[in-house]
């Protein structure tokens, strides 16, 4: 019998290492395959986030129709009115911000498109003047190096790249919309059948999990979908708070379009960190082409009140709706920005939220049943 228990032991070691080895000598093979099975999941990874943002919406709806209603007709069409109502409420918030603030970049960009061929030549001018009366200007490097045939060699150089990008970023751009499409169609059938997938999940657990696993999944994925969802709308009004702020700020300032950058600066705002600058950036680009002056005075009103939104406002108001401390919501958007980008930004501070509360409880536990003891 320890014969037997030995080698049993010796060939499953042997196995193992053949496995190993197996996945060392095919390993690109493999990341293909895990690459294609995850680009296949894609739309329904898309259709679960949707269905977990709009049912925020649809939860505050169902509380105010009919709340108390649980049979009859007014019931059946709760749910389906609900989605709808979430529907039309962000998409008049997407057209209202759109209508404000799209039709005046277009036009802004158009202008400074237009007035590129006079900047080159006043540029050219300015560099001529700078020549003649600076010896470190005039010198042979720099000027070959500013000089016209170099700047439009490195335009026709950037604009080959610059096309290459573009078509790569429409088949990126055509890719992302058929997924949101099959995402969108899934994140319905999800909420409509919301409360069935839940049972449906609870039992498969009972069925194939000790209950003591059961109340922890249970109990960890309550706590990660209120931490989200408080974030989520903690985020929101972060951001509204912001985009309000610009604009009465801009308007007292009597600055152009004023309405229009705090519409794009509150859009923006909805990403955690890099979106005041990305919106920061539009508004610049529309202000220019009404006053570089207005632009100067734009930047520096945009940089207090981020400071003060970054320092006051964010820590208190999302930290504070998802229970963690400012110092890690900061550390949260920033690793998760290095780690994944702007998706890493999103989903960054919610996360690390959820671990930080269930941490807590559970030393919390710890500690109680130590001095119990």
């Amino acid at each position: 019998m320890g014969k037997f228990k030995y080698y049993k032991e010796l060939i499953t070691a042997i196995i193992l290492a053949g496995i190993m080895v197996l996945v060392a000598l095919r390993i690109s093979d493999i990341a293909s395959g895990l690459d294609v099975l995850i680009t296949a999941f894609v739309p329904l990874i898309v259709g679960a986030c949707m269905a977990f943002v709009l049912d925020i919406l649809v939860v505050r709806y169902e509380r105010w129709l009919w709340p108390s209603i649980k049979t009859g007709w007014r019931y059946k069409i709760r749910r389906p009115l609900s989605l709808i109502l979430s529907f039309v409420t962000i998409s008049l918030i997407v057209y209202f911000i759109a209508r404000m603030a799209v039709p005046q970049l277009v036009h802004s960009i158009t202008l400074i498109v237009a007035a590129a061929p006079q900047l080159y030549v006043d540029f050219q001018q300015w560099i001529q003047h700078l020549s003649d009366t600076m010896p470190l200007v005039s010198n042979p490097t720099v000027v070959n190096t500013l000089n016209g045939e170099s700047i439009v060699n490195y335009t026709r150089e950037w604009g080959t790249k610059g096309g290459t990008y573009v078509v790569n970023t429409m088949g990126t751009i055509l890719s992302w919309t058929v997924n949101i499409g099959l995402g969108l169609i899934f994140a319905i059938y999800m909420l409509l059948d919301k409360e069935r997938l839940i049972m449906q999940g609870k039992r498969i657990l009972r069925a194939y999990a000790p209950d003591t696993w059961v109340n922890r999944v249970t109990y960890v994925s309550k706590v990660a979908v209120q931490t989200f969802s408080s974030f989520f709308v903690g985020q929101f009004i972060d951001a509204l708070i912001l985009g309000i702020m610009v604009g009465i700020t801009l308007w007292l300032f009597n600055i152009s379009y004023a309405t229009t950058i705090a519409c794009v600066i509150g859009l923006t705002g909805l990403i955690p960190l890099i979106g005041i600058y990305v919106g920061g950036i539009m508004g610049a680009v529309i202000l220019l082409t009404v006053s570089p002056m207005d632009a100067l005075i734009y930047v520096i009103i945009l940089e207090i009140l981020h400071q003060i939104e970054s320092n006051v406002i964010y820590p208190k108001i999302v930290g504070n709706s998802i229970g963690l401390p400012g110092l890690w919501v900061f550390a949260a958007v920033i690793i998760g920005g290095s780690l994944m980008g702007v998706t890493g930004m999103i989903i960054g501070v919610p996360l690390v939220a959820t671990c930080y509360k269930l941490l807590m409880t559970d030393v919390e536990e710890r500690l109680a049943s130590n001095e119990g003891l």
